[in-house]
């Protein structure tokens, strides 16, 4: 069984995120997991209740620690079909290390946070130093984004260094959403352009034939400018979401390293990063 893990931060964004990753549990049948890793806020009676001198364990505990929890539940609920199992894990305290060893011990299929933009993807989670120790992707879903489901799934790489695993995971992605996968070649900074009818045979027999899916294609693009090729992706494609590989060539391109770490504004879409 597959597993989704999304991060609760607190946030809009995370909200967000976590209805998005139930309705895609829905769609390829996976259990979801609410990763918390922010303190509970408190009801806006709260305080009322402390200064009147009575007991508000019980009242705290249900009214903020359960309510996105069980909004997920009865959404599942309401939906029919297929139920996944919803749970909940705690990772407020040593954030990282609480979640790295959540996913590799569960074999956790896909990690998913909320970003929103001109923030940090980073935030209150060290994201990246996540990324370089699991072996799942990361799903980031801008805070606006109202898709449902996908449709157009790209995937940018240099053909010459494109992984199986890769397309084969996207495969699975795609396969219940009935969607199609386009790998577009973008040459590596300091590498040549690739020529078309190599690029064709290389794809054919090579990658194609190796993922078996049937709605699997190739554009060989010889655009250099990463943003300019998202651009056209999302806008004249309409990508509704893009795949790239941690640390490497346009990945690093498209997110920085750091404090700073964030998703250009001309990312609409979700976009998954898989490990290096």
């Amino acid at each position: 069984m597959k597993t989704i893990l999304v991060i609760d931060d607190g946030s809009a964004s995370a909200q967000h995120a976590a209805h998005f990753a139930l309705d895609l549990a829905l769609q390829v049948e996976a259990d979801l997991v609410l990763a918390r890793v922010c303190a509970l806020k408190q009801p806006a009676v709260f305080k009322q209740y402390q200064l009147a001198g009575r007991s508000t364990t019980e009242f705290h505990t249900y009214k903020s620690r359960r309510s996105l929890f069980e909004e997920l539940k009865g959404k599942s609920a309401e939906k029919g079909g297929f139920m996944p199992l919803i749970s909940e894990l705690d990772a407020m305290f040593d954030t990282e290390a609480r979640l790295i060893s959540y996913i590799n011990q569960n074999n956790t299929w896909l990690l998913m946070k909320g970003v929103t933009e001109f923030k940090s993807i980073s935030n209150n989670v060290k994201i990246h130093a996540i990324l370089n120790r699991i072996a799942c992707p990361l799903m980031l879903i801008p805070e606006k984004y109202e898709g449902l489901g996908f449709k157009h799934i790209i995937h940018i790489a240099d053909l010459r260094y494109c992984r199986l695993n890769v397309l084969r995971y996207l495969a699975q992605l795609a396969g219940p959403c009935k969607a199609e996968i386009l790998l577009a070649h973008l040459s590596a900074k300091g590498l040549p352009h690739i020529e078309q009818g190599y690029a064709l045979t290389l794809f054919n027999d090579e990658i194609s034939k190796r993922v078996n899916y049937g709605q699997l294609y190739f554009n060989n693009t010889r655009e250099r400018d990463v943003t300019r090729a998202v651009d056209v992706m999302v806008h004249n494609m309409n990508a509704d979401l893009l795949a790239v590989v941690h640390h490497r060539f346009h990945c690093q391109e498209l997110i920085a390293e750091g404090a700073d770490a964030s998703v250009p504004v001309h990312i609409t879409v979700p976009l998954i990063v898989f490990p290096y």
